[in-house]
């Protein structure tokens, strides 16, 4: 009976390092993959800072108006907002990165390897993850040069991390199953600029929710990325609570659990053992 514990226990061990090496191979290859294409790479860097640039100017009088926060500069409002809108418009990239791969045929060749069926996923999400500090990291850069400041403590900015990693979670997970779906990159391109759309608008990214409809206010409390964008903007100008960034992180656990625990069926896994 030892024995045989131990040949169990051995072989527990063996499986769940052959897929920890499954998953650092396929993190390696999703940020290859991202790496040989520096045109698109060095878009989807610099989009956010552009649309901070042009927002941040042509929207600046909303800080004039008598719904805005007193004593808030439009600079340090739109910020953290960016932070999440870019979080969101970037989740678009794991969708086309998974029907990419259904189009050349890599998720028919796991099929029929004894890969677990989560490891792709997890790939593209480490690999957003990666993408999304670099994003964060030149995004604030480019909104201090504009006259933003941070108005937090340690542990504000320490949260607001937790709250962007997992809004990009989410996100990679949404997109990505929306990928999986589709499985044409350029269907899941234009599916997700109409999903990504409402994320973005139907929150206080742009302007406070006070002024906007009562229906939309409404919606937006369903929105994963307002609650994001309320505790990074929080966060940011110090007035941050537990509850904002609890209520942050339960709306993107939520929105990642309702994608990634449904059912994926088997069409893949058929076509692929034929």
């Amino acid at each position: 009976m030892t024995v045989t514990g131990m040949t169990v226990t051995g072989m527990t061990r063996a499986g769940r390092s052959l897929v920890w090496d499954q998953l650092i191979s396929l993190v390696r290859r999703s940020l290859r993959t991202s790496a040989r294409v520096p045109q698109l790479l060095m878009i989807s860097l610099t989009m956010p800072m552009a649309m901070l640039v042009l927002f941040s100017q042509v929207f600046r009088s909303v800080a004039d108006g008598p719904g805005f926060p007193p004593g808030v500069s439009y600079i340090d409002f739109l910020t953290p907002a960016m932070l999440a809108v870019s979080t969101v418009m970037a989740g678009t990239n794991a969708g086309v990165a998974a029907a990419i791969d259904h189009t050349n045929g890599l998720h028919d060749r796991f099929a029929t390897m004894p890969l677990p069926a989560w490891v792709p996923g997890a790939a593209r999400t480490i690999n957003e993850a990666v993408f999304t500090l670099a994003r964060g990291a030149l995004l604030l850069a480019a909104a201090m040069a504009l006259g933003f400041r941070f108005h937090g403590t340690v542990l504000d900015a320490a949260a607001g991390v937790v709250v962007v990693m997992a809004l990009a979670a989410a996100m990679s997970a949404l997109f990505g199953r929306i990928g999986d779906l589709l499985r044409r990159p350029d269907v899941v391109q234009f599916a997700g600029m109409m999903i990504m759309m409402p994320f973005m608008f139907v929150s206080a990214a742009f302007a406070p929710l006070s002024t906007m409809p009562g229906w939309m206010r409404t919606v937006a409390e369903l929105n994963p990325v307002a609650h994001a964008v309320d505790a990074l903007r929080g966060s940011v100008l110090g007035t941050a609570t537990i509850g904002d960034t609890i209520a942050a992180l339960a709306a993107a656990a939520i929105l990642w659990a309702a994608v990634t625990l449904v059912p994926r069926g088997t069409r893949g896994r058929r076509r692929g053992r034929q």
